[in-house]
């Protein structure tokens, strides 16, 4: 009897769970689908009230004790591990000309800098101040969308003057990645293409599309998460020759990007996006036939031409442009930040000829930002712009160039742990070397030697960039002959060490760099 009621009961429920309009199926075939029972997760509560500001921030100075207890409890660094790099970076209270201060007075030449963008320094000049504060006192913000102001038509139409062939129309971002990341979109949508080629041997910025267009070893973080990009081989490889003459050499690289663009499908292929002259990576500078040819190739099918001039623009390679460094080659689109405030406020943006400016006269870029065309950075952008002409700042980079190159000449000679060095303008490293004469490491490797040197070279009063073997000398653009001198001076101490330390690891004490380093 009980098991009849249970059949009776299970076979109302049966009957219940029918599609409406559909027999019943003695199979039960027919029937809706009963979701599964789970419970639903218990929803745990968390204050979520504003706390109050400490007693801190009623004091106008904070002690050394409170800015590091602050930086360890709150800061995030950026490209590196935040305890390692909060131990390395020494907390700046004020910069003057090519120098910085820290908190405890102490001052450090300033040998990249920061990253290749204070150009003219780490102190404002008085007429570019005054032109942010004008700004600031009369419209401090517009949305770029919805209203325009006059230092933007300005900037524009400066930017417009000095640029070389029908190089007319600007669109303004924030930062270099950002410029990239517009450029990419606008050479996709003119071109109804999708694929950009660069270099290995290169950087482009550190947001998801402008990393996987980066060739070093940064652009692993993104390799499972865009498509689209394709890398070339470089004129100057890691491992091989393409020949022992520079403008053969050129060729064969040509040849191999030419057979590329072929196997690739020309017709898939929006832009060749390139440095002018590679930046972090080593400042490389192509020979003119491979910027020409590069530019043939593009011609040859329809591929535009972009250049990053994000380290390169606005005075650092000798040239107000890093492209201008080769005969005849005009850029369909090139990209700018740094250099165009001197760092002093975020800015950058892509400049672009006739024929792509033309285009979105009745396309939309489908690029835009809260801040794109923000009157503050610009006004900086037009009163630095203008300084940079009427001081001649490119000029009085490429008159530096010479003492530059003699001083890191010297110490290339000098230290068996500078495997070369390379110099255009005040654009100029050194690559880190083994005794064996080769790099001192792979790009993507750690060798400790290297935090050795930033550790020695900070405490003798010099920081810079190490990007993996390679160590950046590009010094503020205002930099003097004298000062040049001191930081050579600086280098070929620290350098000493560095020979002593990996000849003392060669000699069979592996631990001679983890020591030096914990002393």
């Amino acid at each position: 009897m009980l098991m009849l009621r249970s059949t009776v009961k299970h076979a109302r429920r049966m009957s219940t769970a029918v599609q409406v309009g559909l027999p019943a199926s003695k199979q039960g075939m027919d029937k809706v689908f009963r979701p599964d029972i789970v419970p639903f997760p218990e929803f745990n509560p968390i204050d979520n009230t504003s706390g109050v500001p400490s007693k801190l921030h009623n004091k106008k100075v904070w002690s050394k004790e409170d800015i590091d207890i602050s930086l360890k409890d709150n800061c995030v660094y950026a490209w590196g591990p935040s305890d390692e790099l909060r131990e390395a970076c020494p907390t700046v209270k004020k910069g003057e000309g090519v120098w910085l201060y820290d908190v405890e007075d102490r001052k450090y030449l300033d040998w990249s800098a920061g990253a290749v963008c204070a150009n003219l320094g780490n102190s404002m000049p008085l007429e570019i101040k005054e032109a942010i504060t004008e700004q600031m006192e009369t419209a401090p913000f517009v949305y770029g969308d919805l209203a325009v102001t006059e230092v933007r038509a300005k900037l524009c139409s400066l930017l417009a003057d000095i640029s070389p062939g029908d190089l007319n129309g600007f669109i303004f971002a924030n930062g270099g990645a950002e410029a990239n990341e517009c450029a990419i979109r606008m050479a996709r949508r003119y071109t109804g293409r999708y694929k950009i080629l660069s270099r290995y041997r290169s950087y482009h910025g550190g947001t998801t599309s402008t990393l996987a267009m980066t060739g070093d070893p940064r652009t692993w973080a993104t390799d499972t998460q865009t498509t689209g990009f394709s890398k070339i081989m470089d004129p100057f490889p890691f491992l091989y020759s393409w020949g022992d003459n520079a403008e053969e050499a050129s060729k064969q690289a040509l040849n191999a990007l030419h057979e590329q663009i072929l196997m690739e499908g020309p017709s898939s292929i929006a832009a060749i996006f390139m440095e002018s002259i590679t930046g972090s990576n080593g400042w490389l500078l192509p020979h003119p036939t491979y910027m020409q040819g590069v530019r043939a190739l593009c011609d040859e099918y329809g591929i535009l031409m972009i250049c990053d001039e994000v380290m390169t623009g606005f005075g650092r390679t000798g040239k107000l442009f890093g492209f201008q460094n080769f005969e005849g080659v005009v850029p369909d689109m090139f990209t700018f930040a740094k250099g165009v405030t001197g760092a002093f406020m975020p800015l950058s943006g892509v400049g672009m000829r006739d024929s792509v400016f033309d285009y979105f006269r009745d396309n939309a870029p489908m690029y835009g930002s809260t801040y794109s065309g923000h009157p503050l950075p610009v006004a900086c952008g037009y009163a630095v712009v203008k300084y940079i002409l009427e001081k001649d700042i490119p000029g009085y980079a490429k008159s530096m160039e010479s003492k530059l190159a003699e001083g890191l000449d010297y110490l290339v000679r000098k230290h068996p742990s500078m495997k070369q060095g390379r110099v255009i303008g005040l654009a100029g490293g050194i690559d880190l070397g083994n005794l064996e004469g080769n790099s001192l490491m792979h790009m993507h490797e750690v060798h400790p030697a290297v935090g050795f040197l930033k550790k020695r070279l900070r405490e003798n009063g010099l920081i810079t960039l190490v990007r993996g073997h390679h160590m950046h000398c590009t010094p503020p653009l205002i930099i003097s002959e004298a000062e040049i001198k001191e930081g050579i001076t600086i280098l070929d101490s620290v350098f000493s060490e560095l020979d002593a330390l990996l000849q003392e690891s060669s000699t069979g004490e592996v631990p001679a760099v983890e020591a030096a380093l914990k002393m």
